[in-house]
């Protein structure tokens, strides 16, 4: 496992390359909500997360894929753990010029 990765749980991050917008990974496809997030509990969802981010970063439709630590709530809600996680939820810092956009439809 690698050292830089934070304390379990986790999920995988992203940005989509045409919108700039944040997305995650929910095991099958990019979304725009954390909520909707697969977390990885443990070390061999770790590394499917890991092994997956890289595979998507070659694909092309997103840059910058890494592992974010969150935590779970009691009742299963996800919160990032890190200030630039959180600060990421609220979207792109520049304004997008086209047309609405909604991660994952194209």
């Amino acid at each position: 496992m690698d050292a830089k990765r934070p304390a379990l749980p986790f999920v995988l991050t992203a940005n989509d390359t045409l919108s700039g917008y944040t997305v995650y990974h929910d095991g099958a496809a990019w979304v725009p909500r954390l909520a909707d997030a697969q977390v990885a509990t443990d070390a061999d969802a770790a590394d499917a997360l890991d092994a997956l981010g890289r595979a998507e970063l070659v694909r092309g439709a997103i840059i910058d894929p890494y592992l974010a630590g969150v935590t779970l709530s009691p009742d299963g809600k996800i919160a990032p753990r890190h200030y630039r996680d959180i600060y990421r939820l609220s979207g792109p810092t520049i304004a997008f010029a086209g047309p609405a956009f909604v991660p994952g439809e194209q």
